[in-house]
């Protein structure tokens, strides 16, 4: 057996050490998927987008694999009409992904339950979005109970110069 098969998984809060372990696995999903669509100049600080407060990651066997952040702060008139949730109470999920090779094994689940706990303690709405066609992602958010609110047109275009369909949930209450 691998160490991998074998490995312990934690999930735990990120720290400024865990960005350089963040950025291997980042480098990995986008080989792999295409996430994030464009590399960016300064991985680590992509992710930490404007706004967020809290991120987490994933490690198994020592090495980080997977990371989430909640961003606060967001405008989505949409989501607000349908909560009541203002940019004051609104959270995004955001830079959730898991390395190739650590998938399978509930990482994303318990990175979206460590932010979604995250948000409960401070009384925020979580809400996220995702490219349509992403479909392990769709599944695992409405494996969750996430609820599909919106499809619409990404905000942010792809190297292609399309703007691709995203659907828009909400985190389960």
């Amino acid at each position: 057996a691998s160490s991998r098969d074998t490995g312990k998984v934690i999930v735990r809060r990120r720290a400024v050490e865990d960005l350089p372990g963040c950025v291997r696995a980042l480098e990995a999903v986008h080989v792999a998927n295409a996430y994030p669509m464009w590399w960016p100049a300064d991985p680590a600080g992509w992710l930490s987008p404007v706004g967020w407060t809290a991120a987490w990651v994933a490690e198994l066997a020592g090495v980080v694999v997977g990371h989430v952040c909640v961003v606060r702060g967001v405008e989505d008139p949409l989501v607000t009409s349908l909560t009541g949730a203002g940019p004051d109470q609104l959270g995004m999920v955001s830079r959730l992904f898991i390395a190739p090779e650590a998938r399978g094994r509930g990482l994303g689940g318990s990175l979206l339950g460590a932010g979604s706990l995250y948000a409960s303690a401070l009384g925020l709405q979580l809400m996220l979005d995702v490219v349509d066609d992403a479909g392990p992602a769709v599944a695992l958010y409405e494996r969750a109970g996430w609820r599909l609110v919106e499809r619409r047109l990404a905000d942010w275009t792809t190297p292609q110069g399309d703007r691709l369909p995203v659907r828009i949930y909400l985190a389960p209450r």
